[in-house]
């Protein structure tokens, strides 16, 4: 596929290639998350940690297959880009995000993927603003961010509604880790 930011000047071609490279670490980022939730949940089923019930084990792989489709968008259907030197540690960082959670339980899991999809929903917008103001703006690729965007929103959304209790202080306190972590996550990834 021919490298749509070519036709760009220079400076909005690394501005594209910035934002894809974000998208693609958070993307990849998103799909350890879900699959450390899967190991915890074998974890827990070894030690007896947590109970798992039908709707996690159901929420947990129709949102990592959606992950792994919206990776296989930036993989597949994106103009190349140069991806982020530093994945290894956007993978590590998304298992630790899904596993430690869902070993504390599914309402730590859920309120964990409601602030990283909250947050992910916010950066998809920016995104959006931010190429749709560039002199030339790469429509396919804002088209795809928005698709990816409304699914966010959905499990946001679903996370929140599986919740059965408000989150508690420590709960809170760990959403606003993982919104800052994922803040500098994307800070990060567009440069490296």
């Amino acid at each position: 596929m021919l490298f749509h930011a070519k036709s760009l000047e220079a400076n909005y071609a690394k501005q594209v290639d910035k934002e894809l490279r974000a998208s693609h670490a958070g993307e990849t980022g998103a799909v350890w998350i879900y699959r450390g939730a899967i190991v915890a949940e074998f974890v827990s089923s070894l030690f007896y940690i947590t109970t798992t019930n039908n709707d996690i084990k159901r929420f947990t792989r129709e949102h990592l297959k959606t992950e792994r489709q919206h990776l296989a968008i930036f993989e597949n259907e994106m103009p190349l880009f140069r991806g982020s030197f530093i994945l290894p540690l956007w993978i590590a960082a998304g298992f630790i995000t899904g596993f430690l959670p869902r070993l504390f339980g599914q309402n730590w899991f859920f309120y964990t993927i409601y602030r990283v999809e909250q947050f992910v929903d916010a950066h998809y917008d920016s995104q959006c603003k931010t190429l749709s103001a560039l002199p030339i703006p790469p429509r396919n690729i804002i088209a795809r961010f928005k698709h990816c965007q409304e699914e966010e929103q959905h499990h946001r959304d679903e996370a929140l509604s599986l919740m059965t209790h408000p989150p508690s202080l420590v709960m809170r306190l760990w959403g606003i880790a993982v919104e800052k972590g994922s803040s500098a996550a994307v800070a990060v990834a567009k440069r490296i």
